[in-house]
């Protein structure tokens, strides 16, 4: 039987019971695996001898913790993000562009400030699954917090109620009446303004704690083909589709599967640690080989994208 058939058959979906008798959310397992059948009906078959395919799931139920964000509204339009998250395979530019749709303004006007979590805002470590998902979720809060003290000052500076009035292009206008605006830099200016006129800064505060459950799966195959005489192994192509719920920055996204896919060829074909008597034979990287540029094929990278963003309460997958 195909193998990715037999998957098909047997694969989990939502509401099926995971090992701990919990159920599963919205998952995209199915889909991924009928991802990575359409991509393999579509290759020619393997010519010569000692090559085939070999194909394999994986499932990872994503990072938790608590985090927060801070949001300020600076009277020159930008807009600055505070958090205490270390950069992961570029996960500040994948919160800044929360910022930058959620105020209706440019990528080049958002400013992410990333510091120790002794000034900053708390964050649980920073690791490959969890940025992403449990801090934009914090950030998206923040953004709220603050777009809700901006749309009040707005309305009342327009002399409108709160919910006629929308945020584009770097200004709130009154829904139907785009002449009718008033900028963010002039609302953050007045919110500071002398004299005690404004209320104080724009600043917006979000806070998460573990979130709904994010299982995801992923879909490898490798095309090998093994020289006999030697039992040298070359991979000559690689897929990997992953179930990646909602892709905020798929190109960020695919950077990371590349770089994930490589570790894994690294250990099964060449990382291992040799001892004798009990004394490492290759303590260096010189004689520990991790596979470089030229020990790696060609990669595909297909996404499926199973959630869409959820709602406010919730969080963005």
């Amino acid at each position: 039987m195909d193998p990715l058939d037999f998957r098909l058959n047997n694969a989990a979906g939502e509401g099926d019971r995971m090992n701990n008798n919990a159920q599963f959310p919205r998952i995209g397992f199915k889909e991924t695996l009928q991802k990575m059948k359409e991509y393999v009906n579509a290759r020619k078959k393997p010519e010569g001898q000692n090559r085939g395919i070999g194909t394999a799931c994986g499932l990872w139920f994503g990072g938790g913790g608590a985090c927060g964000a801070n949001v300020n509204v600076t009277g020159d339009g930008t807009v600055t993000l505070v958090v205490g998250s270390c950069d992961i395979t570029g996960t500040r530019t994948s919160l800044a562009q929360i910022v930058a749709e959620e105020f209706s303004i440019s990528l080049d006007k958002v400013a992410v400030v990333t510091g120790d979590t002794d000034i900053a805002p708390f964050s649980s470590p920073s690791s490959g699954s969890r940025i992403t998902r449990q801090m934009s979720t914090a950030v998206y809060l923040a953004c709220q917090d603050a777009k809700n003290q901006l749309i009040l000052q707005a309305a009342s500076k327009l002399g409108v109620k709160p919910n006629e009035v929308q945020f584009v292009n770097g200004q709130i206008q009154v829904v139907g009446m785009p002449e009718k605006f008033v900028l963010l830099k002039d609302l953050a200016r007045d919110a500071i303004g002398w004299g005690g006129k404004g209320k104080g800064p724009i600043i917006g505060r979000g806070a998460v704690n573990s979130s709904q459950s994010a299982p995801m799966f992923a879909v490898q195959m490798a095309d090998v083909e093994v020289d006999k005489e030697t039992g040298k192994v070359k991979v000559l192509s690689y897929a990997a589709a992953q179930d990646v719920g909602f892709a905020i920055n798929p190109a960020l996204i695919e950077g990371q599967i590349h770089g994930a896919v490589g570790q894994g060829i690294g250990r099964a074909l060449m990382e291992e640690y040799k001892f004798q008597d009990g004394i490492m034979q290759n303590p260096n990287l010189l004689d520990y080989r991790m596979p470089t540029a030229l020990d790696l094929p060609f990669k595909d990278v297909l996404l499926v994208k199973s959630r869409a963003i959820l709602s406010l309460s919730v969080c963005v997958e």
